[in-house]
């Protein structure tokens, strides 16, 4: 099975955040941030975007932005631990509202644990769930 045609980043972000509005945004910020910080980049796997921060410590923070379907997703996983693996990553942190995130990720083959990071999300209501990757 071939994976979905690939989209623009504006209709990843779109269909990820919903609105055309806050897909600008996030495009324009992440743009921003690339130019300014030597430690962030995006990386693109099929159609799915992971933003990260290069800690210098062997780690990375993550943010995952996607319109694939589940199977594609979990490609799109393996696609980026493999990279961090060879950037010599071991570990990534990533705040997550989907605890579905964790099964994607271990489905990809990855140690991923979730925990509470006892503060709450942006909604006023749901703790914020931190989920991390061990790279192997």
């Amino acid at each position: 099975r071939e994976p979905a045609q690939p989209m623009d980043v504006l209709n990843i972000l779109e269909q990820s955040q919903g609105s055309r509005e806050q897909a600008i945004k996030t495009y324009n910020g992440f743009a921003d941030l690339v130019n300014k910080d030597k430690d962030f980049r995006v990386m693109r796997a099929n159609n799915t975007l992971f933003a990260y921060n290069n800690n210098r410590d062997g780690s990375v923070d993550v943010a995952m932005e996607t319109a694939d379907n589940p199977r594609d997703l979990i490609d799109s996983i393996k696609q980026f631990a493999q990279a961090m693996k060879v950037a010599g990553f071991k570990t990534g942190k990533f705040e997550i509202d989907n605890p579905q995130i964790i099964k994607a990720l271990k489905s990809a083959g990855l140690d991923a644990t979730m925990q509470s990071s006892g503060t709450v999300g942006p909604d006023g209501v749901t703790p914020t769930m931190i989920g991390l990757v061990r790279v192997q």
